[in-house]
C-alpha cells in the first residue's frame, strides 16, 4: 500500500515522502504520478511517528473524550483528508493485527490524554496554567497586568525557539501611509510615529514605538485599509543586519514530530497558541478600548525580552500576506517612498 504527499499536511511527514518516496499512484487519495511512500515496508518511518503520537491517548469516559479520527482531523493538522479518510489511512499505518505497543481500543473507542486532566501537569506545563486565552486576557486586563503568575515564562520561551525565523540582511519590507495629497510623504517620514503620537496597537503599548511592516506592497495597502481615490505613500525598507523574529502564526501549526516526546505538552497548549495568534493578527478597530490590546502587548513584550527583533504574523486582510512588527526601527532603513492613488477597491462580504 502506498500513501502520497497529498495525504498529509504535516511538513515532517511530507519531507519523509519527498526524500524516501518514489513516483507512483496513491492507494488512498487516488492521486496519480505523484511522490508516494510504501507503508507496507518493514521499516516505516511514517507509521513510527503516527504511533508515537497515538500512544499519548487512552480510552476515556471524560467529557472531552472523542474518537481518534476526529482528534487527528481537528487538533493536529497532520492529515489532509476528512475523518473517515484519516481512519482508513491510520488503520493501514497501524494495523490492529500487528504487534503494537499500544492499547488497541484507542482506534475504536473515545479517547483523551490523561495528563491533560492532571492539575500538577497543567500548572507545570501550561503556558497559562490551565486558563483559556480569554480567561488569561481577562486576568491581564483586570487582575494582574505586569507580573502575571498565570503566565509560564519558561514553557512559552521553549516553544518560541521552534518558530523563530531569520531574515538575511538586505531583505525588503514595506509600509504604507495614507497621504493628505498627491505629494505624499518623504522616505524619512515613513518610520513609526514620533514620541507623543504613538497610539497603542496589538503589539506596542501606548507611547512605545513599533514599526509595522509587511513583506509585500499589496499587503500593506490592505492593512492600511485604503479607500478609492486615497493617496497612499508606500515606503520600501531593507534591514541593515540579519533579523531574528518569532513567527507567532506558526506556533500552533508546527509539526508535533519536531517536539520529540513532548506531545502532551503541545496538546495542552495548542488551542491557546491558536487563539493567541489569531488575536495578534486581528486588525486594529476604531471602537476598541484601551484595554483590548493589553494581552497581546504582554506577549509581545515578553518576546522582546527574549532577544527577538520582532513578531511576524499572517495578515487577516489579505490571504497569504505576512506582517512584521519590528521592535527597533533602527534595524531597517527606508530606501524609497512612492505615492500612488487608489483607483478602485473591491469588497467581499458574507
Amino acid at each position: 500500500m502506498k500513501c502520497c504527499i497529498n495525504c498529509f499536511n504535516d511538513d515532517v511527514i511530507r519531507d519523509i515522502i519527498k526524500i524516501y518516496g518514489t513516483k507512483g499512484d496513491c492507494d488512498f487519495c487516488s492521486s496519480k504520478n505523484i511522490c508516494v511512500y510504501d507503508i507496507s515496508e518493514s521499516t516505516n518511518m511514517i507509521s513510527d511517528k503516527i504511533l508515537s503520537l497515538i500512544q499519548i491517548y487512552s480510552p476515556s469516559d471524560h467529557p472531552d473524550a472523542r474518537l481518534l479520527k476526529e482528534i487527528l482531523r481537528d487538533e493536529w493538522d497532520i492529515f489532509s483528508g476528512g475523518a473517515e479518510g484519516i481512519k482508513t489511512l491510520v488503520a493501514a499505518l497501524c494495523p490492529l493485527d500487528s504487534d503494537l505497543n499500544i492499547d488497541k481500543d484507542v482506534f475504536t473507542q473515545k479517547v483523551s490524554v490523561e495528563k491533560l486532566h492532571d492539575d500538577e501537569f497543567i500548572n507545570e506545563c501550561g503556558i497559562v496554567k490551565g486558563l483559556s486565552w480569554s480567561e488569561f486576557s481577562e486576568s491581564i486586563k483586570h487582575t494582574n497586568r505586569f507580573f502575571n503568575s498565570k503566565f509560564n515564562v519558561d514553557v512559552f520561551s521553549s516553544f518560541l525557539t521552534m518558530v523563530q525565523k531569520k531574515y538575511a540582511e538586505g531583505t525588503f519590507f514595506y509600509r504604507a501611509r495614507i497621504a493628505p495629497d498627491k505629494k505624499g510623504f518623504d522616505k524619512n517620514e515613513m518610520y513609526s510615529p514620533p514620541v507623543g503620537k504613538r497610539a497603542a496597537g496589538r503589539v506596542n503599548p501606548d507611547g512605545i514605538g513599533v514599526l509595522y511592516l509587511s513583506t509585500d506592497d499589496k499587503t500593506v495597502l490592505n492593512e492600511t485599509r485604503v479607500t478609492a481615490y486615497d493617496y497612499v505613500t508606500i515606503g520600501t525598507f531593507k534591514n541593515l543586519k540579519p533579523l531574528k523574529v518569532v513567527n507567532i502564526s506558526a506556533i500552533s501549526r508546527v509539526s508535533p514530530f519536531l517536539y520529540g516526546d513532548e506531545f502532551e505538552r503541545l496538546a495542552l497548549n495548542r488551542t491557546v497558541f491558536r487563539e493567541m495568534a489569531c488575536e495578534i493578527a486581528k486588525p486594529v478597530r476604531r471602537h476598541d478600548g484601551p484595554l483590548e490590546y493589553l494581552p497581546t502587548q504582554y506577549i509581545a513584550e515578553f518576546v522582546k525580552s527574549e532577544g527577538y527583533d520582532g513578531i511576524e504574523y499572517e495578515s487577516t486582510l489579505r490571504t497569504g500576506g505576512i506582517n512584521l512588527a519590528l521592535f527597533d526601527e533602527s534595524l531597517v532603513e527606508c530606501i524609497n517612498a512612492k505615492t500612488i492613488e487608489i483607483t478602485n477597491v473591491e469588497y467581499d462580504f458574507q
